[in-house]
């Protein structure tokens, strides 16, 4: 049977659901241009399943609500209307293709799989801060019903199929079949039923997403389905670390996605696991298989680090053979030419070495985010070359206040960072007070106005019961605490675990 044979049996099919009555008048509504919202309530509210499905996401983790939606109108505002359209169609059109019993594929394995595409496409999504996050999603959980198609169009077609079948063993079986995978199958499915272009064109695209220029919205939409179809196929994979390994390096190379990121998207995909769950009432993953998995993803990012490292420390090892002669000017590179401490390039460098030893090995890291009190006030009133002097004496005094294995950094115009390997919060807690005491001991005599200063202080600090994602996230912990100084009066140290959670939050939103 050739390609365009096939084709005309899928479509001539009649055993293949259509979208239901509710779905098909939620897509005309998805694309009038000038929708309204009583329009939408009264739709989605014919079917009294959606309705809770469309309430209990709203005040689920997907969107995190302070105030719970006690309404159809309430959730609808919460989430959006084209959001809710496309989470409404989402579960209309499963629930209908979900009745179908494939022959010769793991039924149970290709629905797990499914949902957990489209959970790990609204991580992907998020993290690029993509648009129209909910049409992904809809794309990524509609995507492989072409492997349905098929098998309704040729009900023995997968029974030839080797098993245990992974989705590139089904994509390589189509195309030597058929000439085309699923993917093509899909998207004339979902143009069918009058989908939105961008959900089908994403789809068509999912196996080859790179062909879609990465600068566009369609696609960043194909890629982050791609990789949430590639996410899922891991998880489920038996050599699941080196399948994990792999989706890293291809999401690196699609999206420009870091390995912190990666693996902030795989605790993100396990936060709505559950949530996913509940609303299509089925089971995706042990939570214990959960719980492996986000240790291997952050396993998968020490090691990376670990070899970036060690690539690093090669390196070095050979320049200083060749290049011991410019010691004096390599140290002056690394270092704040006013100050004399180290400059942001080497903090951030030396700052993601420490976190990442502090990760694998298990031990305390703190950090002191230092600020100088009305800086600016001082430097308009008195002058540059008094803001200089002020500078240089404050980094001499945190200098003297830490040990020969501390750091001290120039962060940022007034601003500098300590940082404090395998001290823990009461031994950073100490460093602070100590810095406290030296600066505000070197005040002169009250008559030289200019050379008087204070400092308030923020620490933060990675235990292994208070764990950080990422540097990123240590040093805005450091930044809140140091907020908190502020608003407390300054000349002070405020160390983050001591914020309640509105302090935290009322830093995080200035």
């Amino acid at each position: 049977m050739t390609p365009q044979d096939f084709e005309i049996r899928l479509r001539a099919q009649v055993d293949f659901p259509s979208p239901s009555r509710v779905a098909t008048e939620i897509i005309a509504l998805a694309r009038d241009p000038e929708i309204e919202m009583s329009k939408v309530a009264h739709a989605i509210g014919r079917d009294p399943a959606m309705t809770a499905k469309i309430l209990r996401i709203a005040n689920s983790a997907f969107y995190a609500q302070r105030r719970p939606s006690q309404s159809l109108r309430q959730a609808l505002v919460i989430i959006g209307l084209n959001a809710a359209l496309t989470l409404a169609l989402s579960f209309s059109l499963v629930s209908s293709v979900r009745a179908l019993r494939a022959v010769g594929i793991d039924y149970p394995r290709f629905w797990r799989r499914t949902l957990l595409a489209a959970t790990a496409a609204r991580a992907f999504a998020e993290s690029s801060k993509a648009s129209n996050v909910e049409d992904i999603v809809l794309a990524a959980l509609l995507q492989d019903i072409g492997v349905l198609a098929i098998d309704r169009a040729a009900r023995d077609f997968y029974s030839k199929l080797a098993q245990p079948a992974t989705h590139a063993d089904w994509i390589a079986y189509e195309t030597r079949e058929l000439g085309r995978d699923h993917s093509t199958y899909t998207a004339m499915l979902l143009r069918s039923w009058n989908l939105p272009d961008r959900i089908w064109q994403a789809v068509e695209a999912s196996h080859v997403p790179q062909t879609v220029p990465a600068d566009t919205d369609s696609g960043q939409f194909a890629r982050c389905v791609a990789l949430g179809s590639d996410l899922a196929e891991a998880v489920l994979a038996t050599e699941r670390p080196a399948a994990l390994t792999a989706v890293a390096q291809r999401a690196m190379s699609l999206l420009g996605m870091s390995s912190e990121a990666f693996t902030e998207v795989v605790s993100r995909v396990m936060s709505l696991i559950p949530e996913t769950e509940a609303l299509y009432e089925t089971s995706i993953l042990a939570t214990d298989d959960a719980d492996n998995l986000l240790a291997e993803a952050r396993e998968l990012l020490a090691v990376r680090n670990l070899h970036a490292l060690q690539e690093v420390s090669n390196l070095q090892a050979t320049t200083s053979v060749l290049l011991t002669r410019t010691e004096e000017a390599e140290d002056a590179s690394r270092r704040d030419a006013l100050t004399g401490a180290l400059n942001r390039a080497w903090l951030d460098r030396l700052l993601d070495r420490e976190f990442t030893q502090a990760v694998v090995f298990g031990r305390d890291l703190s950090i002191a985010h230092v600020d100088i009190d009305r800086f600016k006030a001082i430097n308009d009133k008195f002058g540059a070359q008094a803001g200089d002097r002020i500078l240089k004496n404050c980094a001499e005094k945190l200098q003297s206040c830490v040990r020969g294995s501390d750091l001290v950094a120039r962060y940022s115009g007034e601003e500098f960072m300590v940082v404090l390997p395998g001290a823990d919060r009461d031994i950073a807690r100490q460093v602070a007070q100590r810095i406290l005491n030296a600066v505000n001991d070197a005040n002169p005599d009250p008559a030289d106005e200019p050379a008087r200063i204070t400092v308030s202080i923020g620490l933060a600090t990675y235990t292994t019961r208070q764990r950080f994602a990422s540097t990123l996230a240590l040093l805005e912990a450091a930044d809140h605490a140091l907020y908190a100084a502020k608003l407390c009066g300054r000349n002070r140290f405020e160390a983050f675990e001591d914020l309640s959670s509105t302090a935290r939050a009322g830093s995080a939103a200035r």
